[in-house]
């Protein structure tokens, strides 16, 4: 009876605390820094991209001379979790045990139907929490360690038994040699867009690469590289203009600050709403022309409807009517439209057209609807 004990106790233990062949791998990468806060994605995966991950407990050191908290942790404010908070767990917590250490706490309670959070396959990555830190020193170091070797840590698989084996953990380690005062950016009436930054310090910077994403879009595209020529103890301006063709109604934008050893940081992303704000109709170009010319015209942002009523007709100097361009509802947007005069079903005349815009849910009342009336000329 002893020796049915001892092995149903020890077949106990060996449930409770066994080791999955899945490995876990992890690293910190930096998501925005500005002169005051810096924030850092933990992110994990594993060997196999099948396992879904329960509870987990996992610690880390940081270096409270160049980072720190102002107090403990606050859920959305000093800490945001991805994937893991809600939903199939019951909590997720950043907390600070001690000055200069960080717990990752993931419940995911026990049940006979455990569903966890898939977490990617290397090389890919699963985002777990991005934590907000004060930056207490611009020209210091972000240091964040993984503390491994720590009694309380554990990464589970969904059964809450399976203890994760550890794969390789990269620390975080360098200096913060921006300080970036201020990034902004502006529509311009050619529809560029501007970019302009401020640097109080640029120490051992060699430039910026900017980058461009659209709206709801995880991916980034670096479109230019804007070199460092800045004092470190002095304000610096820098600029750049995106002059690409923009399909979509607002675009992200951050900085790549690179260090000359290779090293990089992210800014804060700014969003721009290339949206027109008022309405407003271009002169045609080319002009005269023969045979085709473009005509542009923009509908703004509407508060009442998400469309509205457009027209776009030619006139000959008589004000007859010769052809209508656009008559259809339109949301807001920046249109251009093609007028070619090869049509042999009109009688295109050398001279001058009149092209008259209106845009108004009440088109027969022009009180109530913008309109706008340019010239133009034919040459045959």
């Amino acid at each position: 009876m002893r020796l049915n004990y001892v092995a149903i106790e020890l077949l106990l233990i060996l449930f409770v605390s066994s080791t999955y062949s899945t490995s876990v791998n992890g690293r910190f990468t930096v998501d925005q820094i500005d002169s005051t806060k810096i924030s850092v994605i933990f992110q994990i995966n594993t060997n196999t991209g099948v396992d879904d991950l329960g509870g987990a407990t996992i610690v880390f050191n940081f270096d409270t001379t160049a980072i720190h908290f102002t107090g403990n942790p606050v859920n959305d404010i000093d800490y945001t979790f991805h994937n893991f908070f809600n939903g199939n767990y019951s909590t997720a917590s950043v907390t600070r045990p001690m000055v200069n250490q960080i717990w990752v706490n993931i419940d995911l309670p026990f049940s006979s139907n455990n569903n966890g959070t898939i977490v990617a396959q290397d090389p890919s990555w699963t985002d777990v929490v991005t934590i907000h830190f004060d930056i207490i020193d611009p020209n210091g170091t972000a240091s964040l360690t993984w503390i491994t070797t720590s009694p309380f840590w554990g990464i589970y698989d969904a059964n809450n038994s399976t203890l994760w084996q550890l794969g390789q953990f990269e620390d975080l380690f360098g200096p913060l040699p921006v300080e970036l005062i201020s990034f902004t950016g502006t529509l311009l009436p050619n529809d560029n867009v501007l970019l302009e930054w401020k640097t109080a310090s640029s120490l051992n910077n060699a430039g910026f690469e900017v980058q461009r994403s659209y709206k709801d879009s995880k991916e980034w595209e670096a479109i230019g590289f804007v070199e460092s020529y800045g004092d470190p103890n002095s304000l610096v301006e820098y600029s750049f203009t995106d002059k690409t063709s923009h399909r979509f109604p607002i675009i992200k934008y951050r900085l790549k600050s690179i260090d000359n050893d290779g090293s990089f940081q992210y800014s804060y992303i700014i969003e721009i709403n290339t949206l027109p704000l008022s309405y407003s109709l271009s002169q045609n170009y080319p002009n005269p022309f023969n045979p085709n010319t473009k005509i542009r015209f923009t509908i703004p942002t509407l508060r009442s409807a998400e469309t509205i009523s457009v027209q776009l007709k030619v006139y000959d100097i008589l004000g007859n009517e010769v052809i209508t361009l656009v008559d259809e509802r339109k949301v807001a947007g920046v249109y251009e439209v093609e007028l070619t005069t090869s049509d042999s079903k009109i009688n295109w005349a050398s001279g001058i057209y009149i092209y008259k815009l209106v845009a108004g849910d009440a088109l027969l009342d022009s009180r109530q609807a913008f309109v706008d009336v340019k010239k133009m000329v034919l040459l045959r």
